[in-house]
């Protein structure tokens, strides 16, 4: 089944990439800012990061709208610093990112009441991610090296898998506080389970770009 994308923002992040390099996996993220209805608010954060030449290979809203950097997959978007007090991961070389529109980590600061909202009001949005890294890990992993259910695995630090910002600031002791899509398995707030359950079952569908 082929991946809907909604938006190729292929043009406004061309100007961001910093080199090329397999990818093992992604960096879940949320923008902290408004839900718009359309594609406003992705086009909103598109350009943001495009401005502060960060960069993002994904965006995603409340709507399910997927915003995706068509053909560059492989490049070397800043969207994750990895370098710390316990050393660097290189994520930016080896993770894509993707971007979650959202303000439920400042909207809903009880762990519970933002676990709720994720859970069962941004659902579609859950699902959106997963069917885009079950497309993912159909173009980037079985390429010799990396098996497709090694890019979907959970992964808090080093190692091929599905991460989120809070994790990689936690496992090489970033500075900054980074603490979006804490997972909540990890005493936290996001669904980051359900969003690697939702990756294998589309990855199973046969989802792809």
């Amino acid at each position: 089944m082929k991946l809907k994308i909604d938006l190729d923002i292929a043009g406004i992040q061309r100007d961001n990439i910093h080199g090329w390099s397999d990818k093992d996996g992604v960096v879940l993220h949320e923008t902290v800012s408004p839900d718009y209805r359309g594609l406003k608010d992705v086009i909103q954060i598109s350009n943001y990061l495009d401005e502060k030449d960060f960069g993002i290979h994904s965006v995603i809203d409340l709507e399910a709208h997927i915003a995706h950097a068509r053909g560059f997959g492989r490049a070397i978007f800043y969207h994750t610093d990895s370098s710390g007090g316990k050393g660097n991961g290189l994520i930016n070389s080896r993770k894509i990112g993707i971007e979650l529109i959202s303000r439920v980590m400042i909207d809903y600061p009880d762990d519970d009441a933002a676990w709720k909202i994720w859970y069962y009001k941004r659902d579609a949005q859950l699902r959106a991610a997963g069917k885009l890294i079950a497309a993912l890990a159909r173009a980037h992993g079985d390429s010799g090296r990396l098996a497709p259910q090694e890019f979907m695995r959970n992964c808090s630090g080093p190692g091929a898998g599905i991460t989120t910002h809070w994790e990689v600031t936690q496992a090489y002791g970033v500075p900054g506080g980074h603490v979006d899509c804490h997972p909540r398995h990890l005493g936290g707030y996001f669904p980051k389970l359900k969003v690697i359950a939702y990756s294998r079952f589309y990855y199973n569908l046969g989802y792809k770009f």
